[in-house]
Formats: structure tokens, sequence, C-alpha cells
């Protein structure tokens, strides 16, 4: 009995040895891997063409999924978010068993990006290439295996979540008619395009209580007397435009993020995909994360809260947009100043104030300033795809109010709305944190 005894202990011991826990599998992922599946989005909603409050969805919800699912097994780095934004219940019963932290997020992020793209091919490519990195560094097949399905459970919670967000009912609303009345906007050349995503005021926001919560000030009543102060905000644009400097034009051309920019050729158009407005900060937090070798917690939270605060200013922007329904600068110095003048890049298809780009870059430029530090320096080399050069920033909000005063030099925004859009999304952003923390 005494000899069974002891060789029942040395299985025991043998079996204790080889069967290997979730903290003693390899780990092979990291910062490189979010950075890569944060740069595979951006790609895959360039060549989608989706415009900025789409993007600002498509990307949000990815990083959300992947910080609940780390979130999960590093609570005390990454407190749970899931009960601070709107609608979303908390993750229970989660089993974790045997699962890999880190395989178990990134699966979680290709999962939830395939919801919400187009080229659902591009998630199942990455998510393969992901079970390909853990299987060559060694990382058990159970371990994959309850990898695989834990990130399942998380998927499947944001799909129950994202499928109340209205989006799929404002495709079905009708499209924003332009006002014959003055002072309102009309469709812009070249395309003449419908005011775009009227409704997105009514999409669910992630922290902000309503699409209202913050209330613009008011702009000078419409009129077209050259003493009045209407017309003295829109000459403005126009004087300035004549006079624009070659640092001027770089800084309006390095921030134009136009995800669809229409090139006319004769009878022939071609749409040129760039990096939206939500993008080009995503990818600032690639560079800056990279460059300083960040975390895989603390980028995830730059990501999350940096994604979620742009997500939000879209909405509010969006619902300040189309509320006050202004006149762009083309229409009006066009029938008023100047019907000869051009705007130094095309002019998006809806109302002008507030500025979108504004709210969006200074709701993320609080959020990182927050993170990484107020009078954080950086070098942003976003646009040399786009054949631009690398531009220098003392800090995020240096950063932010560039962006700002790139829409007043390119001749799409009044000062007035990029003035306003900047504290609106400074006012998101301070809202995002305080819930978030």
């Amino acid at each position: 009995m005494k000899q069974l005894a002891f060789i029942a202990l040395l299985l025991s011991l043998f079996s204790c040895k080889t069967t290997t826990t979730p903290t003693e599998q390899p780990n092979p992922f990291g910062l490189s891997d979010l950075n890569s599946a944060n740069r595979k989005m951006l790609e895959v909603a360039m060549e989608d063409g989706f415009p900025p409050p789409i993007a600002s969805r498509v990307y949000a919800y990815p990083h959300i999924a992947h910080y609940i699912a780390l979130s999960q097994f590093y609570p005390d780095s990454l407190p749970s978010i899931e009960g601070k934004l709107n609608g979303m219940s908390p993750v229970t019963n989660l089993n974790k068993e045997n699962a890999h932290p880190e395989l178990t997020s990134l699966l979680a992020f290709c999962k939830t990006a395939r919801k919400v793209i187009f080229s659902e091919h591009y998630m199942d490519a990455l998510a393969d290439s992901i079970k390909m990195k853990a299987h060559k560094a060694g990382i058990s097949e159970d371990a994959i295996a309850a990898s695989v399905t834990a990130s399942d459970s998380i998927a499947q919670h944001m799909f129950r979540w994202i499928a109340k967000d209205n989006y799929v009912q404002t495709r079905t609303m009708d499209r924003f008619t332009a006002s014959k009345d003055e002072g309102h906007w009309k469709e812009t050349p070249p395309d003449y395009v419908p005011g775009l995503e009227s409704h997105w005021m009514k999409i669910r926001p992630m922290v902000i209580d309503s699409a209202s919560c913050y209330v613009a000030a008011t702009l000078p009543p419409y009129e077209k007397g050259k003493n009045s102060d209407f017309y003295k905000m829109v000459d403005s644009v126009y004087q300035t435009s004549k006079v624009l400097t070659d640092e001027q034009k770089e800084i309006a051309w390095f921030w134009d993020d136009n995800p669809n920019v229409s090139e006319h050729r004769g009878h022939l158009v071609v749409m040129v995909h760039k990096i939206s407005p939500p993008g080009h900060w995503l990818n600032i937090i690639h560079q800056i994360s990279e460059r300083e070798n960040s975390s895989l917690i603390k980028a995830t939270k730059a990501y999350t809260y940096t994604a979620i605060a742009m997500f939000d200013s879209v909405i509010s922007c969006w619902y300040e947009k189309y509320k006050t329904n202004l006149v762009r600068p083309i229409t009006y110095i066009q029938e008023n100043i100047d019907v000869n003048w051009k705007p130094l890049i095309q002019t998006p298809p809806f109302p002008e104030y507030t500025s979108g780009h504004s709210a969006i870059s200074a709701s993320a430029a609080t959020v990182l300033t927050d993170i990484y530090g107020d009078n954080y320096a950086f070098t942003d080399s976003t646009e040399v795809l786009f054949e631009q050069p690398v531009r220098s920033f003392k800090s995020f909000q240096d950063a932010a109010w560039e962006v700002s005063l790139s829409r007043f030099y390119a001749g799409i925004h009044y000062m007035n709305g990029i003035r306003e859009g900047n504290k609106q999304g400074k006012f998101i952003g301070r809202m995002v944190l305080d819930k978030l923390k």
C-alpha cells in the first residue's frame, strides 16, 4: 500500500509539473500586436471608405472589446468599464480557465472589428495570424482553444450591446434635404453630396448623457451687409485664403484627413481614400506608444479612452451641426463676395458649425494629456503615406489647436466654428475621463 501511495504521489507531482497554467504559458504578445491590430483597422477603414462618424464607431468597438477582455485577467491594472458605458452590462461568469489573456484580448478585438466593417476577410486573416503566432510560440492547444472560447464570449457580449446603438435604424431614415433659406447649409461643389449622417446624433453615446450635453455659443445673425458681424466672420476666411503662407498650406493639407476625396478628370471621377480624423489620432497613439515602449496596459487605456472620447465628440458635434444648419464658407463667398473662389481643400458634405475635426482632436488631446502628461512633445508622421512631411508638436493640445487652425486655413470653417469645436472637444474629453476614471 505504501508503494502504491508513493507511486500515486509521483504521478500527481509529474501531472502538476507538465500541466501548464495560464501564467506559465509563453507570452509572445504585447504592445506591437495591439499596434498592428489598430493599424490594420485604420487600413480597412480607409479601404472601406468610412466617413468620420462611421469611422469613429468602427474604431471604438474593437478597442473596447480588447480592453474589456484584458481587464478580465488584470482587473487591478485595468478597472472595469462595462458598467460605465451607456447600456452595457458587466461581463459575468467568463470562463477564463486556461485562457491566455493577451491572446483572448486580441481575438476579441478581431471578432468585434469584423462585426462593424465591410472587408471582413482582413480581420479573419489577422485572427488567423495571431493564432499562428501563438502556435509557434509554444502556447498549448488547450490554452489556444480556451482563449478562442473566452474571446467568443466577449465578442457576443459586445454584439448584444452594439446591436442597440441605433446604427442600423439610422440607415433607413430619410436623407437630409438642404434648405433654400439664406444662411442655411446647401450642397457644395464639386460633388454636391447630400448632408452626411444627418441622424448621427440619434446614435447611442458611450459616456455622455445626451447628444445635446454641450451648449455651443450663439452665432451672429445671418446678414449680407459688409458691416455685419456675419459678413466679417466669412470675409475673414476669404481674406486669409488670399495670403496663405507655405506653412499654413502645409498645415491645411497635413490635417485634411478626408477619407473620400474626389478627383475630377474630365468626365471621370476618381475617389482617393485617406485616413479619417479619428484614425489620425489613433495612429498618433501608435507612434507615441512605440517610441516610449508603453506597457500594454497603458496603450490599451490610451486607445480605448481616446476612441470613446472621439466617438462621443462626433455625436455631440453632429447634433450641433444639424441643429444650427449653418452655411459653409464656399457657398456664402461664391454667392456674395467672389463667384470664382474655391477653398484650398474640398468642403465636406455637412453643415459648418461646429468644426468636427476640431472637436474630435480636442477630445483626443484631452484624454492623451491625462494619460501621457501635459507638454508631451511628439512628432507625427501619419501623413507621410499621403506625401506630406512629418510635423512636430509641443503638446497634444498644441496639435489639436493646429488641427482647428488647419480648417480655417483650408477655407472650410469660420474662426467661430473652430474655436467652439475645440471647446466642445475638451468638454467631451473631460466628461469621458471623469466617468471612466
